[in-house]
């Protein structure tokens, strides 16, 4: 039975081929971009996730209004974070971003120029979730000069993600010492960085 329904058909393409090709192709790209547009909701979703407190976390923004004109940015007051963690017994932990400029890393007798660099606050870990693969993330900010970088930079300068204790010479000036190696951050992350170093003074920034 299943065979002549399978040859009844066959012969319905062949007599209406021009109807037919219409057909299978506009159900060819329905389906395709129907699962497109799933596969993009779906990666949309999918951001941040990976930190085990996602639900958890909340960036600080600030509304600035100038000529009666208003904007709203990803900054805030250097002192405010640490602020509202001593008003507001609701908010567990904070950490500060400071956006890096490029920096110039030596490697063997030459300078490679270098993108995707923060100070960060020593609590960066107790709110994100970026997992070591060597290191203390309890410590690993702690001191001056400190630096953690991913898997990625850890095997371009030293060929391995084993590199804690190495030094990382910056800008030829800043003797930087690596205290962690984190896993890459995941493409679904809505910042991305390979070396994250202890915070300065913002008045030095």
């Amino acid at each position: 039975m299943f065979k002549h329904y399978l040859k009844t058909a066959w012969r319905n393409l062949r007599r209406n081929k021009v109807f037919s090709l219409i057909n299978i192709l506009g159900l060819a790209i329905g389906l395709t971009v129907c699962l497109l547009i799933v596969l993009y909701v779906k990666d949309e979703l999918s951001y941040d996730k990976y930190n085990k407190n996602a639900d958890r976390i909340y960036r600080l923004n600030a509304e600035i209004y100038f000529n009666g004109t208003g904007s709203n940015i990803a900054t805030s007051p250097f002192p405010l974070a640490p602020a509202l963690v001593r008003d507001y017994p609701q908010i567990e932990q904070m950490v500060r971003f400071w956006q890096g400029s490029d920096i110039l890393v030596k490697k063997d007798n030459h300078n490679l120029r270098e993108q995707g660099t923060i100070f960060a606050d020593s609590t960066l870990f107790k709110v994100f979730t970026l997992p070591m693969v060597v290191g203390n993330p309890n410590t690993a900010l702690n001191e001056p000069n400190s630096i953690v970088i991913d898997e990625n930079t850890a095997k371009k300068y030293f060929n391995t993600t084993n590199a804690i204790g190495k030094p990382l010479i910056i800008n030829d000036t800043v003797n930087c010492k690596i205290t962690g190696v984190i896993k890459n951050i995941a493409a679904q992350s809505h910042f991305h960085f390979n070396f994250i170093r202890t915070k300065r003074c913002r008045c030095n920034h």
